[in-house]
């Protein structure tokens, strides 16, 4: 099966983000570095898939952590 590309714009509209976001998101690496044809960028829709399960998977771990830092109205003031 042929590779599946996507635009610059598509890429807003699937994560309804702005091109600062992208930008941000791919610096973070939390998007995949996109490839470029003809001064275009084109980002890989299974690259972006699977940034998304581990993004998705990141987030179920930190879900799944304590805490490191409590408020202070938490924290426990019996010393």
């Amino acid at each position: 099966m042929a590779k599946q590309f996507i635009t610059r714009p598509q890429v807003r509209t699937r994560y309804n983000i702005s091109d600062m976001t992208i930008s941000r998101w791919i610096r973070a690496g939390r998007l995949p570095e996109p490839a470029q044809f003809a001064h275009r960028h084109y980002f890989d829709e299974d690259e972006l898939d699977e940034a998304d399960r581990r993004a998705k998977a990141e987030y179920r771990r930190a879900r799944a952590e304590p805490p490191k830092h409590l408020p202070p109205h938490l924290q426990n003031n019996s010393k």
